[in-house]
Order: structure tokens, then sequence, then C-alpha cells
């Protein structure tokens, strides 16, 4: 959903204004951490926003945002998905996590760029488009065990792949707006 610097920096302040609201609610303990994990989520919002504000050039702030900060937020949701919201004890979840983790930082190290084919440009981290099973793999470990929001993230991956072409890593951000909005009329 990140189209432009504008929308970037709404959206994060929508699911973030949302997720302050709701941890003040003093909510049970399974629904503050899916609200902690929808601000984990949506953080991504900032950094798509930088890359916006910075044109997308090819630059050090791109490759910093892209090579770092994008991998690093983009693993706080494993890390935070896997040994806090289910707790894991798992050695071989572990290991398979560390493994995860080192493939996103190297997945994503370049710049990113725009994709400019339509009007819902939207960034395309590390210059290369999000393999469908990069993300569906993604999405399973980042979600589970919420099957009903899995099973929306991946209608919703083919909805992108129809509608804008591409660009799937910045776009399903909006499901952290559709969360936060979910969260805030059920909980």
């Amino acid at each position: 959903m990140c189209f432009s610097l504008e929308v970037s920096i709404s959206t994060f302040i929508v699911s973030w204004g949302i997720s302050i609201y709701l941890l003040n609610k003093g909510l049970v303990k399974w629904k503050k951490q899916n609200v902690i994990f929808l601000m984990i989520f949506s953080t991504i919002q900032i950094a798509d926003a930088i890359l916006w504000y910075n044109n997308m050039e090819h630059n050090n702030i791109n490759y910093i945002i892209t090579s770092y900060v994008i991998p690093l937020i983009l693993s706080l949701q494993l890390v935070y998905n896997i040994f806090v919201r289910n707790n894991n004890k798992n050695q071989l979840i572990t290991i398979l996590t560390i493994i995860f983790i080192i493939y996103t930082f190297y997945r994503f190290n370049g710049y990113s760029k725009s994709l400019c084919n339509n009007n819902l440009s939207s960034p395309i981290w590390g210059s290369k488009e999000i393999e469908l099973w990069e993300l569906v793999l993604f999405a399973i470990v980042a979600i589970y065990p919420e099957y009903d929001v899995i099973l929306f993230t991946f209608t919703y991956f083919f909805l992108i792949k129809i509608v804008v072409g591409g660009a799937y890593g910045s776009l399903w951000c909006a499901i952290g707006n559709i969360l936060a909005l979910y969260y805030l009329f059920t909980y």
C-alpha cells in the first residue's frame, strides 16, 4: 500500500495509532501480543516512507534501508511470532528461523526501486521482485497459527498480482491497516 511518501506515513500512523489505543485498553495476553506484532509489522511503512522521500535514488540511504532496516523489521516479525507468540522451544524451528533470517538479509541486500508500470507504484525491495514462494513461506512463518489471516493474506497476494503486477513486499503492508481496523472493532 506504499504508493507514495504520504500513503506510507499515513498507513503507519493509522496502524500505530490504533495499536497504541488498543494497548491502553487492558487487553488479554494473546490480544496484546497480536497488537504488538501488528506494530512490528507496520513499522515497515517507515522504511518505505524513507525510500519514497529519497526518491529511490541509488545511494547510501537506499542501500542501508533496503539491506539492513527492511530485513531487520522482517526478521523481528519472525522472531516475535515464533519465540513470543508461539513460545517456540524446538531446536529445529530455531535453526530454521536463523537460516530464514540470514536468507532475508542476503535476499534484500542491494537497492530498492519503484514499480512504475501503473498508478499503484510501490517499492521493490532489493531491486528484484519477491518470488511468490518466498512470500508464501514468509507469511506462513510470520503469521502462524492465525489461519484466517494466512488465508486472507494468500488471497490478497493473488489480487496484488492481478491488479498491480508486483511489489508484493510493500503492498502487503496494507494488511497492517486492515488488521488494525479489524482489531479496533473486535478487541
